[in-house]
């Protein structure tokens, strides 16, 4: 009865292992975002914000978001930038056809944090922006002018198409004088009608995110944060 005993219990050992294994090689894989073909159940919904467009850019509404590592090793730097626009022809039976443009000021950094959010304060130095001193206050403070060739960031695509369940904008980013290609991945919300106080309104989103070296790409020389910086955009349009 032992020696049976041990036998159970030495088989039930190994098909643990077996199993374990298994499961480890089959997590070992890192997920894709694969393109694929449009198929027949793609909607045909277009939304076009730009000037004479049928929809406009609901910027209230909206949001231009960063994440690094602090130091490259702690918890997340985030923020957000108060100065940014976007304009979306999109078309969803036939991506190939859409097309993303968008700039932000990074100057306009924000994470709700006086002391790192200020002109000349470590914060907005995080996004590479350079500043020029150009004159002084009443009480001798130094004031300080971003520069522009480093104070803007535009992003044009190149080509979109489906991914997955979502799609993919391959573009350029335009950044401290240096142009290199980007992909953002981003879904489609659909279009939703509402009625509030001032009738009924008509809303559709774009929700997506990229990711840029700033510091080995675009020369950024701030040593807090990571060369990774991921940029998330909220874009939320109204029909006219």
């Amino acid at each position: 009865m032992k020696t049976k005993n041990l036998k159970n219990a030495v088989g039930l050992v190994a098909g643990v292992v077996i199993l374990s294994a298994m499961i480890l090689i089959g997590c070992s894989k890192e997920d894709s975002w694969e393109p694929v073909e449009a198929t027949t159940t793609t909607g045909s919904d277009i939304l076009d914000s730009r000037d004479d467009g049928t929809w406009t850019f609901d910027k209230v509404h909206s949001n231009v978001m960063w994440e690094t590592k602090y130091y490259g090793d702690n918890a997340l730097l985030t923020g957000r930038f108060n100065s940014f626009d976007i304009d979306v022809y999109f078309d969803e039976q036939t991506p190939a056809n859409s097309t993303i443009e968008a700039w932000v000021q990074l100057s306009t950094f924000n994470t709700g944090e006086p002391g790192r959010d200020a002109y000349g304060k470590c914060g907005p130095s995080y996004c590479g922006v350079a500043f020029d001193s150009v004159g002084a206050d009443t009480a001798g403070n130094a004031i300080l002018e971003p520069q522009s060739a480093t104070d803007f960031a535009y992003f044009k695509s190149t080509s979109i198409s489906r991914a997955g369940s979502g799609y993919v904008a391959k573009g350029t980013l335009d950044f401290r004088g240096v142009s290199k290609e980007v992909e953002l991945k981003f879904n489609y919300t659909g279009q939703n009608t509402y009625t509030g106080t001032s009738g009924d309104r008509t809303y559709a989103g774009l929700v997506g995110e990229f990711s840029f070296n700033a510091i080995s790409d675009f020369g950024v020389a701030s040593t807090s944060i990571e060369d990774e910086i991921v940029v998330r955009i909220d874009c939320n349009l109204r029909k006219i």
